[in-house]
């Protein structure tokens, strides 16, 4: 069962990590746009507009940095909408003094966004970033450019310095071109990673069809010498029995004898039809359940076989107890007679004279249990793999797989058991 507390607590510890992680980006921003701004009223004192053209500048002026801080309040929305925010981002730094404050969401952006819309997003990034960088530029002082002010070495911050391009190309890089070249970096590293896993999936994928397509063209193989071999014998077998039926005459007992012979002989051909759709399509087979009238076996004919069995000279022992038999799945009815045969006809084959326990038990809700034990000292040679035996236990296996249900062979206490468990048909596997 799921820890609630643990899950309780991914979505808060996530919650913490986005707020720290957009408080750092607003503080960040605030200080890249403080500084432009006072850069900015800087370079505006050192130009000594007066008049009513300085008027005009001090207003401009002012809405510039009322702007500008409030801009990296805008990191507040891109967990709804990252984009929008780096588009907004990107015209105020186009045309206000805000800094370079895109390029701290430009990494994320490129990663998440469609590659048409994340390549504009870093050309407005390019361009407003440029723009800002040459307007800083034309400050004189260091007090009044930031570019000066990072690639100049007086300590007098309002003499004029010289421009060195080598430090500012410096600047340029790391604050302009970095975060597109980080950003770009990290989403082709995505798509390397999104690209190989898809490739694990195909290859996944096509071994498993490549199995499939193995095991159908064995079964093919499978089903078309049973039904060529086995079928042309018990085609015989029937004409032959129905030739002496006829020819019993007055000796009933000959007679019926010869009928139950072709009867049996006729039921034989039915199950084989069966089998031989089972092994042609398995899924099929368990599903849409491609079974004669006479072959679909109920859960009420369960006692037959055990009698059966017992007629033959098996020693069981068996209780069954199942309640809405009469509601069970045709396929899954079938499957459960089909089982307790090969059971039995398994301990007839390599325990002729030991005691057989048979039991088996359920219903809807439940599901079906079916356990057969005997000793084990006659049945070593099957665990052993001896080749030849064990095909009955894979015959079962078979079949329990294809219903989704389990089985397993044990030797425990001294006992061979087998125990198998089929869902009912409508509960959960």
């Amino acid at each position: 069962m799921e820890d609630r507390s643990t899950s309780a607590r991914a979505p808060r510890d996530r919650g913490v990590r986005y707020w720290s992680r957009t408080a750092a980006l607003m503080f960040a921003a605030l200080m890249i746009t403080v500084l432009s701004v006072s850069s900015a009223e800087e370079r505006n004192r050192v130009w000594a507009w007066t008049g009513p053209v300085g008027g005009a500048a001090d207003a401009v002026q002012g809405l510039s940095t009322l702007v500008a801080l409030g801009a990296p309040f805008l990191l507040l929305l891109r967990r709804k909408d990252l984009a929008n925010t780096a588009w907004g981002l990107g015209f105020l730094q186009l045309f206000f003094p805000i800094g370079p404050v895109m390029a701290l969401v430009l990494p994320q952006v490129l990663v998440r966004e469609k590659r048409n819309e994340a390549e504009t997003l870093a050309f407005l990034h390019v361009l407003g970033g440029t723009v800002w960088f040459v307007r800083d530029a034309l400050g004189p002082t260091p007090a009044s450019s930031l570019v000066r002010f990072f690639s100049s070495t007086e300590t007098v911050q309002t003499d004029p310095v010289d421009f060195n391009v080598y430090a500012a190309s410096v600047v340029y890089l790391v604050v302009i071109v970095l975060p597109v070249v980080v950003g770009f970096w990290l989403r082709a590293r995505h798509e390397i990673d999104d690209t190989r896993h898809e490739v694990e999936v195909e290859r996944a994928t096509a071994g498993a069809l490549s199995a499939e397509l193995s095991r159908q063209g064995e079964r093919e193989l499978i089903a078309r010498e049973v039904h060529d071999v086995i079928g042309h014998r018990l085609s015989l077998l029937v004409l032959h029995a129905g030739g002496i039926e006829v020819a019993a005459g007055d000796d009933p007992e000959l007679r019926n004898s010869a009928r139950a012979v072709r009867d049996n002989a006729q039921r034989a051909m039915d199950d084989l039809r069966s089998l031989v759709g089972v092994l042609r399509d398995p899924v099929a087979g368990a599903s849409d359940a491609p079974l004669s009238p006479v072959s679909v076996r109920s859960l009420a004919q369960l006692s037959s076989v055990i009698d059966d069995m017992a007629d033959a000279g098996v020693p069981v022992a068996s209780t069954v107890f199942l309640h809405s038999a009469d509601q069970a799945d045709p396929v899954l009815a079938h499957s459960v007679y089909r089982i307790v045969q090969e059971l039995l006809t398994n301990a007839r084959k390599h325990a002729p004279t030991e005691l057989v326990r048979l039991q088996v038990s359920g219903g809807p809700g439940e599901g079906i249990r079916i356990e057969s034990s005997n000793p084990t000292s006659a049945r070593v040679p099957v665990l052993a793999g001896v080749e030849g035996l064990g095909s009955g236990l894979r015959g079962i296996d078979e079949r329990v797989e294809i219903l989704g249900g389990t089985s397993e062979v044990s030797t425990d206490g001294g006992r061979f058991r087998v125990t198998v468990t089929l869902p009912w048909s409508g509960d959960a596997a």
